[in-house]
């Protein structure tokens, strides 16, 4: 299908994705529902990122932002979608001294930006359901990985960053300094295009 129009086919998506409702007894009781995927998001440094959004009574969908050691969330963004609103405010007029203002009959246009919210709660599960399928599966830019790949993927970066460490060490041995039961005096390393060579 390419998209999902009611919470019985959102439903069946996340029970064969292996996506799982985690809220809490308090939350279902405010009409909060918490969904996480069942994979996480890694990102080039290494550390990955719980994958967990949540729908509102209020007709907000947010995804939430977990902290990495603790697994509870701390901070959210808005998936909702935008639109543009005028609002209106009356213009005053500061008088000659500047001490009172007074209204001049007019008012000022500004232009915000407001989220659209989703009243039915099957509508914002439906709603969150077709954007974890566009974002998170079809039109994936992220990486998105298991437990093994997240903890080699941490064993590769530290033995990349020793190395690129390492390499940026000075190339010269101290005079004196014996390697080997060799006494090394005035012995010079040099790297060029990317080849060790020790000049003595």
């Amino acid at each position: 299908m390419n998209k999902v129009k009611t919470i019985e086919e959102a439903q069946k998506v996340f029970d064969l994705l292996g996506i799982k409702e985690v809220g809490k007894r308090w939350q279902h009781k405010k009409g909060t529902w918490v969904y996480e995927l069942p994979f996480k998001t890694m990102y080039q440094n290494g550390s990955a990122e719980i994958n967990r959004f949540s729908v509102y009574k209020s007709g907000y969908v947010r995804k939430m932002v977990v902290h990495p050691t603790k697994g509870s969330s701390y901070s959210c963004y808005q998936l909702n979608k935008t639109r543009k609103s005028d609002e209106y405010f009356k213009d005053y007029k500061w008088n000659e001294d500047f001490t009172k203002q007074t209204w001049t009959g007019k008012y000022r246009k500004s232009n915000r930006t407001e989220r659209i919210l989703i009243d039915r709660h099957d509508d914002r599960v439906v709603y969150l359901c077709n954007y974890i399928l566009k974002n998170y599966y079809r039109n994936s830019k992220c990486a998105l990985v298991g437990e093994y790949t997240q903890e080699r993927v941490k064993v590769i970066h530290g033995e990349w960053w020793r190395n690129q460490r390492n390499e940026q060490d000075l190339p010269f041995t101290d005079e004196g300094k014996r390697y080997d039961d060799e006494l090394c005096v005035n012995d010079i390393k040099v790297i060029i295009n990317g080849h060790r060579y020790n000049l003595s």
